[in-house]
């Protein structure tokens, strides 16, 4: 026995004497260094995903073809659709107007939570927060101002807090909310500490800006969407709304074009970073875009040949001839089919019609729709004819609408360069067209909102919730046999099916306050 006690502490030894230089490291080594976790989350990678995908979703362009192309653009009746394209006649397809809602949780909003938990609370990484709070505000601003009441306060925490069925915040929770964010971030910005690299796609696109160039670019962002999200309440609390625009003013905006927020892509790589909005209208993926499925709509062209606007050389084209001579364009009217002779809507019975789809222009490829071109975020342009409003409603931001509304449409006409040197339009030809349509106070809303809506020209989101909000340009609406609206422009897009499925209790919650899951119904901001 005391032979086997003794051979048990020759073999036991060594492996007594190893154990301190084995187990220093045990919570490293038994740390699976391919799963996910908390320490493994990257800021900057996360912020970059969130800001890519807020331009568009990676899976062939899903959220982009669905909301913002086939309902947005088609209901701004900047293009006109005479196939299969819902939005254009108002026609309720489920699956596509809940796409957006579907993509932007599992795709921004999982990200840019991911990125404030993982930075919140780090003095070293203060930047990084405060500019993913303002990052988050941009996503959650889409969000809401397309589906009305949606998860906010619990939303992205399905991995940190094991909540998989979030609650539904009241929208004018979410916009208090995002005022407040917006505000302490700006303020938190600090030019003595640390950045992003190169991941920040906004405004750090090479990776080479300084510290004191990202900071005041990220501010200036701050209060733009301050501004915009202030607007935004214009008909809903006019009070609040001034108070929340002025202290954006005062802040300091987006004050050039050179300032405009926006993403440039990256067409190299294959598919994975495009210009998602590109992707599906210049034809370059599965022949989209053939034989009238996304035409210039006549109404957005006749307001471009009516005032004789110099960006229609540069934004149309037609497919038949390759023309861009202004005179050759046509546009398509909004609310036709090809559903043969039958059919007293078949677009072969619209008037003027050309003989042939292909002779409807289209947005010109090679301006504004190149896959390495740039998505454009927030604008001078817009927040230059956002405070001409505020200036006309008497509320104080410097000059007065008129100063606002000139320096407003000179840089939406000037923005076109940033898509194309080759579509640079003169200052000269700038001040001949604010020349011949000069600003008219009592006819102020009308023009100021008018040129908000061909400023937005490809951000159709944006389009869509400043018309409700503004009530401009005066629509036609069509009245499509079948439609699900009764002839009215829909006012929001639609929640998911499978949300009432999933989290039936907070779903109801949304229903109950907001109206019925219906295009009709409106947000809460839009107030009718």
């Amino acid at each position: 026995m005391k032979s086997l006690h003794k051979i048990l502490l020759v073999l036991c030894l060594p492996a007594l004497l190893l154990t301190p230089a084995c187990t220093k490291d045990f919570e490293d080594l038994n740390t699976d260094k391919n799963k996910s976790n908390e320490e493994s989350v990257v800021p900057e990678y996360n912020l970059s995903r969130a800001i890519l995908e807020f331009t568009g979703n990676s899976d062939y362009s899903y959220d982009t073809w669905r909301v913002n192309i086939i309902y947005c653009s088609m209901m701004m009746q900047q293009l006109s659709n005479a196939t299969w394209y819902a939005g254009d006649k108002y026609l309720q397809n489920d699956g596509w107007a809940s796409a957006y809602f579907e993509r932007a949780f599992p795709d921004q909003v999982k990200y840019i939570t991911d990125v404030i938990r993982v930075t919140k609370d780090k003095a070293h990484l203060s930047n990084q927060y405060n500019i993913a709070r303002i990052s988050k505000v941009l996503i959650f601003h889409r969000l809401t101002d397309i589906y009305g009441d949606i998860p906010y306060s619990d939303a992205g925490k399905g991995y940190s807090d094991r909540n998989f069925t979030p609650k539904y915040d009241a929208q004018q929770a979410i916009y208090m909310d995002m005022l407040k964010e917006l505000d302490e971030a700006a303020q938190a910005l600090d030019a003595t500490k640390e950045v992003y690299g190169q991941g920040d796609l906004i405004y750090n696109k090479g990776g080479s800006a300084n510290a004191t160039q990202v900071v005041a670019s990220w501010k200036k962002l701050a209060y733009s969407l301050m501004l915009r999200l202030g607007m935004r309440l214009s008909k809903r609390e006019e009070e609040t709304a001034k108070t929340w625009v002025e202290k954006a003013y005062a802040g300091g905006l987006i004050a050039s074009n050179e300032d405009n927020a926006y993403i440039v892509h990256d067409a190299s790589g294959g598919r994975t970073t495009v210009n998602r909005v590109s992707n599906i209208l210049s034809g370059e993926w599965n022949a989209i875009n053939t034989k009238g499925e996304a035409s210039i709509s006549k109404t957005f062209m006749d307001f471009l040949k009516n005032n004789n606007d110099p960006r229609l050389k540069y934004i149309a084209v037609v497919p038949a001839s390759n023309s861009e001579v202004p005179s050759d364009q046509l546009g398509m009217p909004n609310g036709y089919d090809t559903n043969g002779d039958a059919s007293p809507t078949d677009i072969s019975k619209a008037p003027g019609y050309p003989g042939d789809l292909n002779k409807y222009s289209v947005l010109n490829k090679n301006v504004l729709l190149k896959l390495n071109g740039p998505s454009f975020l927030v604008t001078y342009a817009q927040v230059e004819l956002l405070l001409a409003e505020a200036a006309k409603r008497g509320w104080s931001v410097g000059a007065n609408a008129a100063t606002h509304y000139n320096n407003g449409v000179k840089a939406a006409m000037e923005q076109l360069a940033q898509y194309s040197a080759t579509a640079t339009i003169s200052g000269a030809d700038v001040q001949a067209y604010l020349t011949a349509h000069p600003y008219v106070d009592a006819d102020g809303y009308n023009q100021i909102n008018t040129q908000y809506w061909a400023a937005c020209v490809l951000d159709w989101y944006e389009s869509w919730a400043n018309w409700r909000r503004s009530g401009y340009p005066q629509l036609t609406p069509v009245n499509y046999v079948g439609n699900a609206t009764g002839g009215k422009i829909p006012r929001r897009m639609l929640y998911p099916s499978s949300e009432l499925a999933s989290n039936p209790t907070h779903y109801q919650e949304a229903i109950t306050r907001q109206g019925t899951n219906a295009l009709t119904t409106p947000v809460w901001w839009d107030k009718q």
